[in-house]
């Protein structure tokens, strides 16, 4: 009998201690999941300098990077230099404004993506090089900073773009196209009428500047600085997609558009089929598409490190 007592005695234990070392496990996992919550919310008390030195450097690496121009002669390797020359220059500078608050700052530049800027500089036609009035801009890529100033008298006077082939910027992703009609819509203003897949068309209509013209921001939603919900689109693109321009030209070959335009898109020059020539009009140079780097803040109470990337003018998806 006393065997079976001792053995009751012995689980009987065994479980108030399984019990209690779950319950310190329910605890800590409490714990953690509330820490872990805060400091997504909180960087943590002294810290807020730390977020202001990542904050002035993605502002310095987003201007650097929007502005990099290859002049149609550059290497990428070149540009990459020059990037990280300018990156290291502002760490080294910034680092020493820092280490007056006793903190040691640093960035990095951890990686970049080769890319090519697609642009015409001076007004004519939207044609290609070659004076194609259909063609492709960028094949399987993916784009950033695509806007277009175009004049308002250029464009074709109609309600039914559609019907009408008014010149249009087509998106397609190999199972969907999306379109971007742009045309008068009536007197006095400009329209972009977005085409989806399924036939469906929506339209935005602003008034032009003072100068007849309009400054169409494909990737960043909006006509003359006026949100335009239609074009945002690329959410529903499915990866890499190819844009082309159509009907640049009406059927008795007169201009459909006439304007100004330049489009990022992550594909390198090498490896791009473009309508575009390195020496002609419209040009096709290489640039960098976006890059990604990397902050890095100590003091004696915080260490704050955060990878971060930029690439001005990306659509939100």
């Amino acid at each position: 009998m006393a065997d079976v007592d001792d053995r009751g005695q012995l689980m009987l234990v065994g479980a108030l201690v399984l019990a209690v070392i779950f319950v310190t496990l329910a605890v800590l996992l409490n714990a953690a999941i509330y820490t872990g919550n805060v400091a997504t919310r909180d960087a943590g008390p002294g810290a807020g300098e730390a977020i202001e030195y990542e904050n002035e450097a993605t502002a310095m690496a987003r201007t650097t990077i929007g502005g990099i121009d290859g002049g149609g002669s550059a290497t990428y390797a070149e540009l990459r230099d020059n990037f990280t020359d300018t990156v290291g220059e502002w760490s080294r500078s910034a680092g020493t404004h820092a280490v007056v608050s006793l903190a040691d700052a640093s960035l990095e530049l951890r990686d970049t993506v080769r890319g090519t800027r697609i642009a015409q500089s001076t007004d004519r036609n939207f044609t290609s090089d070659s004076n194609a009035e259909n063609w492709t801009v960028a094949n399987d890529s993916r784009a950033r900073a695509f806007r277009l100033n175009v004049t308002q008298d250029s464009l074709a006077s109609t309600d039914t773009p559609v019907a009408n082939d008014s010149f249009r910027v087509t998106f397609n992703d190999s199972t969907d196209e999306w379109a971007a009609y742009l045309h008068q819509g009536g007197s006095d203003n400009v329209s972009v009428s977005v085409e989806a897949p399924d036939g469906s068309v929506d339209s935005c209509t602003v008034a032009p500047g003072a100068d007849d013209r309009a400054v169409i921001d494909l990737t960043g939603g909006t006509i003359d600085g006026e949100d335009c919900p239609e074009l945002r689109f690329f959410g529903n693109l499915s990866g890499e997609y190819t844009i082309s321009y159509v009907d640049a030209l009406d059927d008795d070959g007169n201009a459909q558009v006439v304007g100004t335009y330049a489009v990022v898109v992550d594909r390198p020059l090498d490896h791009l089929e473009t309508g575009a020539d390195v020496a002609g009009e419209p040009t096709a140079t290489r640039t960098l598409y976006s890059a990604e780097l990397r902050v890095a803040y100590r003091t004696s109470n915080v260490y704050y490190q955060s990878d971060f990337r930029v690439a001005p003018g990306e659509p939100d998806a």
